[in-house]
């Protein structure tokens, strides 16, 4: 789920792609995109309207992940998709870890945690299985917290502090 801030950023961010001719260098139209793709946890850089290196790179990322055409480039299937995913909110916690290399190391922090409170989440090995979701799930239910399934930076908090640490 993506906290209020960014939620508020992407629907600006979107709103602005609806509402901007369809000039893949308008400085305004490349800001939004920049926006939207930094609140679904990719890294298109400074958000200033430019298409430099990094925003093309967080593009390719997003279109290569999506199944689009991977050229960099801001086309109307991008602006389609970009919109129909931030809709659906894949901006989810367990999505930004992939997207940014951490999830093997949250996920072996969080086996690891678990393991301690007694929830078996099989192997401690940063891959996410079944046993690891079951026991994600079991923890969140006694923790008192939505039960996702997933993995997060405040699971991980949560199960720290259920931890003592």
């Amino acid at each position: 789920m993506v906290d209020g801030k960014a939620l508020s950023c992407l629907t600006v961010a979107l709103a602005l792609l609806v509402a901007i001719p369809a000039k893949s260098d308008d400085p305004e139209r490349i800001t939004a995109v920049q926006q939207a793709l930094r609140v679904m946890g990719y890294d298109p850089g400074h958000v200033d309207g430019a298409m430099g290196d990094n925003t093309r790179r967080a593009l390719e990322a997003f279109q290569e992940e999506f199944g689009l055409a991977v050229d960099g480039k801001i086309d109307d299937a991008l602006l389609e998709r970009l919109r129909a995913e931030a809709a659906l909110d894949t901006a989810s916690p367990e999505r930004r870890l992939v997207r940014t290399g951490l999830l093997r190391s949250y996920t072996r922090a969080v086996q690891d945690g678990l393991h301690d409170l007694g929830f078996d989440p099989g192997p401690v090995d940063g891959i996410v299985g079944p046993l690891t979701r079951k026991a994600v799930r079991a923890f969140q239910a006694v923790a008192n917290v939505e039960v996702t399934g997933m993995i997060s930076p405040q699971l991980l908090q949560a199960i720290n502090n259920a931890r003592g640490l």
